[in-house]
């Protein structure tokens, strides 16, 4: 975990720009504590904060050049198999100076050009600017793990791997961008696209390299994800053929693990009591430490006195060893990180269900633990939603017939029903976007009925009612692939993947995570569909590769808890005097986006009724109008 600032001046003088840099670089020094640099060359100055994590010495300085003085680069993220990488470029007489990644992601562009980041296992965001040529390349991994914006200020262009960087420069970052403002508002979406909540900030695609040269238009290029080299077995329906398809993904994901424990610094996990952090936390302890002498020993917990999932954790800490930290999440712990958590993120959450996460990352730094391996990914991979059950059926109609997506309809019915009133409860602002189609439009249906006689916050955005973009429908045999594509690409991993990395920068942690690796990743793509869910269980080829590898009460467990956080009671209880600042009448008018007669009734009714449930639209507003309060109401002043 790393951050950088960067800017491109048009005019070919970026030395002006040497204050702004220096405060974009100050402003993300929470991303790096360990050391700090700056480079300008013409028209293009870079300033940049590390997080030692490899190679501790000052050989893993940045920027970094290369041996040849063309490409000098700023880099966040980790290639984690820059140890065969490193041993090809010195076969092929490349002599290193230092033991970090940074060194051979510098050398293999002085190598193999800007194609090599085709060749990297891991998640990365780079400024790269090749010296002969006068041209700057901006690139995010593949699955966008990592992240980078953009301002265009006309006469220079600005980047920074957080928005505060950018602010803190000077940009001009615009007002609220009112497309994404209402997509949030009226359906929860964040993070679905290029967008972002700054009208003037454009957030960097994954899986692109971004060119840039004085005087011509930008130009991007897509590259390879790496997984179109990851031989996949073909799959066959008797049984030697499924467990052949298992063992790959099982090699896979260990693999995957082993590759992530490599540091010159100690690693620890996430422990949820979950199907993915516990294989996670299992399979790292199989390799006791990492390549590189970092010891995997420590597990972090956050525990609501709601939701305990401990009797998972516990089977789980004494199989592995591992030394468990845990903080409970209770009124006055989430009374006062509050404040903290909202400021921390640059664009509004989704949930304050982000807050477990922003609680488990703060509870590592506290034991100076600095890297932290998660799982995110596995649900959006695997099949982890019930969002997935109606395209899962669909597919079985393709690919088996009428006979098994019969069967594999009643295991799935039971499923759903017994997990509905699971996720209603825990987050009843969310659960309708985890829900197969039929049900969610039974929920929206009955919502309609229910706003006609007691109306919540309205949108008075000029326009009215957004309208979304249809998508054409698939043939049933690709609609399972089709919905975890959208799952993986649009939403909701993006969005996870960016609280995922505010949570943790926060504190200077690295989160890693074994599940976007391009060979696990090439498998679950590749899966057929009674692979990914089965006989009622989500994750089914995940828990195929778990036996033997967890304890069995967690591979057994049908329940998916995710991160349920009790919204309601929080909101009535410590967060209550916060939601009701928030969305006072006046502040709420002044702000225009919502009709303060509304919310003040939706949130009157909230409060004196204590049965009633928290409506999905006020939760919106408040974390809307919060994040306003703390990222939109003051901006800098100019760069120059």
């Amino acid at each position: 975990m790393c951050g950088f600032v960067g800017i491109l001046d048009k005019h070919g003088h970026a030395a002006r720009f040497q204050d702004a840099v220096a405060r974009g670089s100050d402003a993300l020094t929470h991303r790096g504590p360990d050391d700090s640099g700056t480079f300008t060359d013409g028209p293009v100055a870079f300033g940049f904060r590390r997080l030692s994590i490899l190679d501790l010495t000052p050989a893993g300085h940045q920027p970094m050049t290369s041996h040849d003085g063309a490409w000098t680069v700023v880099y966040n993220g980790e290639i984690y198999n820059f140890i065969e990488l490193r041993a090809e470029l010195a076969h092929s007489g490349t002599v290193f100076r230092s033991d970090c990644d940074t060194e051979v992601l510098v050398e293999a562009l002085a190598a193999w050009g800007v194609r090599c980041f085709e060749r990297f296992n891991g998640m990365w965001a780079v400024l790269a600017w090749h010296a002969p040529s006068q041209t700057l390349w901006a690139c995010r991994g593949p699955w966008g793990i990592k992240p980078l914006y953009m301002v265009d200020q006309g006469d220079w262009v600005a980047f920074a791997s957080e928005i505060k960087g950018l602010k803190a420069m000077g940009c001009n970052v615009g007002d609220v961008d009112p497309v994404a403002a209402r997509r949030f508002l009226d359906n929860g979406e964040l993070d679905c696209d290029t967008r972002t909540m700054f009208s003037g900030v454009q957030r960097l695609e994954p899986g692109y390299r971004y060119r840039f040269h004085v005087g011509e238009a930008v130009k991007k290029f897509r590259y390879g994800d790496g997984t179109e080299s990851i031989d996949v077995p073909r799959f066959s329906e008797d049984a030697r053929g499924e467990e052949a398809y298992v063992d790959a993904f099982r090699s896979a994901f260990l693999d995957s693990v082993r590759l992530r424990l490599r540091s010159d610094i100690d690693v620890g996990t996430c422990m949820s009591g979950g199907l993915d952090s516990t294989a996670i936390a299992c399979a790292a302890s199989r390799f006791l430490s990492g390549e590189r002498g970092g010891n995997c020993r420590h597990a972090f917990t956050a525990l609501l006195p709601e939701y305990d999932e401990s009797r998972f954790i516990r089977p789980v800490l004494a199989q592995t060893g591992a030394e468990w930290h845990v903080t409970v999440a209770d009124d006055a712990h989430v009374q006062s990180k509050i404040d903290h958590f909202f400021r921390v993120h640059d664009e509004p959450v989704h949930s304050l269900s982000a807050l477990a996460g922003f609680l488990v990352m703060g509870l590592a730094a506290e034991a100076g633990v600095r890297v932290l391996l998660n799982g995110q990914g596995a649900d959006e991979l695997l099949g982890g939603y019930s969002s997935t059950i109606i395209p899962y059926l669909r597919s079985l109609l393709s690919e088996d017939g009428l006979s098994y997506a019969t069967s594999q309809s009643v295991a799935e019915a039971g499923s759903l029903f017994a997990g509905l009133g699971l996720m209603l409860r825990a987050n009843a602002g969310l659960a309708a976007r985890a829900l197969p189609a039929s049900v969610e439009a039974l929920l929206r249906a009955n919502s309609a009925r229910a706003a006609e006689r007691s109306p919540g916050a309205v949108l008075t955005h000029p326009g009215g009612p957004l309208t979304l973009r249809q998508t054409p429908m698939k043939p049933a045999s690709d609609r399972l692939r089709a919905t975890l594509q959208d799952q993986v690409h649009r939403s909701p991993l993006p969005l996870y993947l960016r609280i995922e990395d505010s949570n943790s920068s926060a504190h200077s942690i690295e989160a890693r995570l074994p599940f976007l690796d391009p060979q696990v990743v090439a498998l679950a793509m590749a899966a057929p569909s009674r692979l990914l869910r089965r006989g009622g269980l989500n994750k089914f080829l995940l828990r195929r590769i778990l036996p033997g590898l967890v304890p069995d009460v967690v591979w057994q467990r049908r329940e998916k808890m995710g991160f349920p956080v009790p919204h309601e009671r929080w909101l009535r209880g410590p967060l209550r005097g916060l939601l009701h600042e928030t969305l006072a009448p006046e502040r709420v008018a002044a702000r225009g986006w919502l009709d303060a007669g509304s919310v003040t009734r939706s949130l009157n009714r909230f409060a004196s009724d204590t049965k009633a449930p928290l409506p999905p639209t006020l939760l919106r507003a408040f974390l809307l109008e919060r994040w306003a309060r703390d990222h939109l109401d003051r901006q800098p002043s100019s760069a120059t």
